[in-house]
C-alpha cells in the first residue's frame, strides 16, 4: 500500500543515492517506481513500521486540553 511506512531494520543504516542522507529512522513510504527502494524492501533492509509505534505516536491527541472537567 502507498501509505505503508517503512523503517530500517534494527541496526541498519540505509544511505540514499545522490548524497541525500540516510533513510529516516522514523520511516517513510517507499517509492514503488524506485528499483533501489523496492530492492531494500525485498531484501529485508526496510521493514513495515510496527502499528503499535504508529498508534502510540498519536497518543494524547484526542482533543483533551487538560482544563477543568467540571
Amino acid at each position: 500500500m502507498p501509505d505503508d511506512i517503512y523503517v530500517p531494520r534494527d541496526g541498519a543504516r540505509i544511505p540514499m543515492p545522490g548524497n541525500a542522507g540516510d533513510w529516516p529512522a522514523d520511516g517513510r513510504p517507499i517509492n514503488p517506481l524506485s528499483p533501489y527502494e523496492r530492492r531494500l524492501k525485498q531484501d529485508g533492509d526496510l521493514v513495515l513500521k510496527p502499528a503499535a509505534t504508529a498508534a502510540s505516536s498519536k497518543k494524547g491527541q484526542g482533543g483533551d486540553t487538560g482544563g477543568d472537567q467540571s
